[in-house]
């Protein structure tokens, strides 16, 4: 009798694989995908604000510079207007020197005539008015005493003196002028070679 379908022993059911589903890998690679753009964006933020920071930097050196400009052009045009005058005045100044000059003549004559008094009293007029005309302008004298000063004075005579100094100014010989503070002329000044040295009693001068 032949073996019928009944008669076979039953297969055990076969296990399935397992895979992943296809939904957890994307999100890992979606995930992964976005930290790489934050990464990108946070880097161009960085760069940006570098960028940033130059740009700002070079314009608060440009608006600097710009002030600076604005104040050097100010400070020149002033000094233009101050110092517009000064080869006129300067040729001014020989004028006074000669006013100066009679003036002090006259009063080393000391002559009580009347008309050399009222000559020297018009000279003193003249001389008051001119200075005070070149005050009005910024021309100031220069004070010759004290300490020899290359600054403002010009030294054209070394001299013993008994009370002035080694390098002290003994005596003014033209008076020196600045303009608005800046040196006009240079006073010209005999410089003290302090007391003149006393003979030798053994060597007697010839």
């Amino acid at each position: 009798m032949s073996e019928t379908m009944s008669d076979k022993p039953d297969e055990a059911p076969k296990a399935e694989a397992v895979e992943t589903p296809p939904a957890t890998a994307g999100a890992e690679a979606a995930e992964q995908e976005l930290l790489k753009v934050k990464a990108e964006l946070e880097a161009q933020l960085a760069q940006n604000k570098q960028q940033t920071d130059e740009l700002k930097n070079r314009w608060l050196r440009s608006a600097a510079d710009f002030d600076n400009y604005k104040k050097r052009v100010v400070r020149e045009r002033e000094e233009a207007v101050r110092f517009a005058n000064e080869s006129l005045l300067k040729d001014f100044l020989p004028v006074l020197d000669d006013l100066d000059r009679t003036r002090q003549i006259l009063e080393q004559q000391g002559s009580k005539e009347s008309s050399t008094a009222s000559i020297l009293e018009g000279v003193q007029l003249v001389f008051r008015k001119f200075v005070a005309q070149l005050e009005k302008h910024g021309v100031t004298a220069i004070e010759s005493g004290g300490a020899f000063d290359p600054a403002k004075h010009e030294a054209v005579q070394q001299v013993f003196s008994d009370t002035v100094q080694a390098g002290g100014v003994a005596a003014e010989v033209r008076r020196g002028y600045n303009l608005n503070g800046r040196l006009l002329r240079a006073a010209l000044v005999a410089v003290s070679l302090g007391a003149e040295p006393k003979p030798d009693g053994n060597n007697p001068p010839v």
